[in-house]
């Protein structure tokens, strides 16, 4: 996003680790709903530099930083009107805390920091006014797509840990190896670890064609699906470790607390478990609103009947038939749950997030078969997969008979736990326990006070340790 001079002038500094740079979003009272972020920004009067004031927190490399990308409002009556400001640590008006103590990453400075009147030339905005919560955006999709790939190698990390331990030790006179718990655990982080590596891939390489695709629902499905699979493996391989998993002197402790801020980063598993309707439904809504009856009325029909349609080769194997009728189910479910949750609720929709979540689950159920059918296909190596093929030339152009035996196993797994999340996912109304949910927290509530004492939300710039 930035201009030739911005990039003349800091990207090889960056290249060279002269200077480091950290990413400036998260504010004490505001994180995943960024559109409405406090910092401000104000032009100065001789329109040579804005003014920038406010905080920022959880700022990753912010002891670190030379340099930061600071995301501030330009106009406080349009929410969203950002501004994305290349700004230099040294400057004045800058204060950055203490490093806070977190539970894991220990190595990573993580810190809060004050802007106090921040003269920023005008030269050092990126894009244009305004243009900031899209950037913020669009950069969010790398840094989620990111942690997809980071789940997949604390998977495999995992993976090894689980194998190795399962067949050294000995119980009841077997490897722990031979027993169904123990084989359950390793074999499902087995066939998740192949479609968090399938979707991270796939998507990875839409980015590749065009870096600024929109790819917002696939690298939020990278996201979730990989960081929560990866906290499930990391528990399952302590867990297999027995009473020495929780030694201290083991790494499973350290690969636990590291692993376990992958589901907060770049939006908690919560928001990412209701954002692909979200935003679908508000991309579908406002078509709807702009048309007129007979229009809508199309578009609505359009949406209900359309046929899904993979890029994918023809299925040759009875995997890959089941799979795709169980991936356009998914999708159809999406796209007709989501239509009659607008048609019931309007623009509401949004504050149902059961509802939401149902509907996540069958487009991420979708996206994790279609990933996995595509990277199958191209490890055949088949002619809709060349262009993969050309891009890593040192790999081979089709797995002997065993692998693909291996891989369709792992597609027909998948397929099955699919195919039961969507049955689970296409009802328009709550579940019984889902229903439960608000009145036993009311409950909750009322019989557990809010203790005092309890830890702040807001950071604090001080030498004292900040609790989050």
């Amino acid at each position: 996003f930035g201009s030739e001079e911005q990039k003349r002038r800091y990207l090889p500094k960056a290249a060279s680790g002269e200077m480091i740079y950290a990413y400036a979003l998260t504010e004490p009272q505001v994180g995943s709903d960024a559109q409405h972020n406090e910092t401000r920004a104000e032009l100065s009067s001789d329109g040579s530099s804005y003014l920038l004031t406010g905080q920022k927190t959880y700022i990753t490399n912010a002891n670190y930083a030379g340099g930061m990308t600071v995301f501030a409002q330009l106009d406080p009556q349009h929410p969203g009107a950002m501004g994305a400001f290349i700004v230099e640590t040294a400057w004045e008006g800058v204060k950055i805390g203490k490093d806070m103590p977190k539970m894991g990453l220990a190595i990573s400075s993580t810190a809060a920091i004050q802007l106090k009147g921040v003269r920023v030339p005008v030269e050092n905005l990126l894009g244009r006014p305004g243009d900031g919560f899209k950037i913020a955006m669009s950069i969010l999709n790398y840094g989620r797509l990111g942690l997809g790939a980071g789940a997949y190698g604390g998977m495999r990390r995992a993976i090894s840990d689980m194998v190795a331990r399962a067949e050294s030790r000995i119980q009841f006179g077997s490897p722990i190896a031979e027993f169904d718990l123990v084989q359950e655990k390793i074999a499902r982080s087995w066939a998740m670890s192949f479609a968090v590596a399938a979707m991270t891939e796939l998507t990875a390489k839409i980015l590749e064609s065009d870096p600024l695709a929109n790819v917002a629902i696939e690298s939020s499905h990278c996201k979730l699906f990989g960081t929560e699979q990866a906290w499930q493996a990391a528990y399952d391989a302590l867990q297999l470790a027995g009473g020495a998993g929780y030694l201290a002197t083991q790494p499973y402790e350290k690969r636990m607390r590291d692993a376990r801020v992958s589901t907060v980063f770049e939006g908690t598993s919560e928001i990412h478990s209701i954002y692909p309707p979200t935003f679908v439904a508000r991309e579908l809504g406002r078509e709807l609103n702009a048309a007129g009856a007979f229009k809508r009325l199309r578009l609505i029909a359009g949406y209900w009947l359309a046929r899904p349609r993979f890029p994918l080769a023809p299925a040759h194997d009875r995997e890959t038939r089941e799979a795709l009728a169980v991936a356009r189910r998914a999708v159809r479910g999406f796209r007709r749950l989501l239509l009659r949750g607008l048609i019931r609720y309007g623009g509401s929709v949004v504050k149902h997030e059961f509802l939401l979540r149902r509907i996540t689950s069958l487009s991420l159920a979708a996206y994790s078969l279609v990933s996995t059918m595509a990277k199958i296909e191209g490890e055949r190596g088949d002619a809709a997969s060349s262009r993969r093929a050309a891009a890593h030339p040192t790999r081979s152009g089709s797995p002997s008979a065993v692998e693909t035996s291996e891989r369709l196993r792992i597609l027909r797994y998948l397929t099955i736990e699919a195919r039961t999340a969507v049955a689970e996912g296409l009802r328009l109304d709550d579940p019984p326990r889902e229903g439960l949910a608000g009145t036993l927290f009311a409950d909750a509530a009322a019989h557990e006070p809010q203790p005092t004492g309890s830890p702040s939300p807001r950071p604090v710039l001080s030498s004292a340790p900040t609790e989050g």
